[in-house]
C-alpha cells in the first residue's frame, strides 16, 4: 500500500510539473519556427560557426565554407551570391539578414534541402 501512495504522489508531481513546464497557450502560434541546425563546428579563418541542417553532412559542409572564404576573399565588398564546387556539386552561398546579425547560406543547387549556416 505505501508503494501505492508513493506511486501516486510522484506521478501527480510529474503532471504537475509538465503543466508548469508547458508553453502558455498561444505561444506556438507567436514562436518562430526554426530549422533544425547542427553545429559543425568553424571552418574560416574567420571564426564563423559552421551549421549543418537536416541531412547534410557536417565534413562536407566545411569543406565547402572553406571554398566559399576562398572565393569570397577575392571580391570582399560584393553582396552577389557566390557558387562554389565542392566534390562535383555546386553550392549557391549568399547573406542573409538575420536578427541583428546577417549570416550565409549556402544550398546544395542539385538538393536544395542540403543547407548549412555561417554565422558568428
Amino acid at each position: 500500500m505505501r508503494f501505492i501512495r508513493t506511486s501516486v504522489v510522484v506521478m501527480a508531481s510529474g503532471t504537475a510539473l509538465a503543466a508548469l513546464l508547458a508553453p502558455p497557450a498561444g505561444a506556438a502560434e507567436r514562436a518562430p519556427v526554426l530549422p533544425p541546425y547542427a553545429y559543425c563546428g568553424t571552418a574560416t579563418e574567420g571564426g564563423l560557426a559552421v551549421r549543418a541542417k537536416g541531412a547534410t553532412d557536417c565534413s562536407t559542409a566545411l569543406r565547402v565554407a572553406r571554398a566559399f572564404e576562398r572565393q569570397a576573399r577575392r571580391d570582399p565588398g560584393s553582396d552577389k551570391p557566390v557558387t562554389v564546387r565542392v566534390d562535383g556539386v555546386n553550392w549557391k552561398c549568399e547573406s542573409r539578414q538575420g536578427s541583428p546579425n546577417p549570416y550565409i547560406v549556402c544550398v546544395n543547387e542539385a538538393h536544395p534541402t542540403e543547407e548549412f549556416q555561417l554565422n558568428s
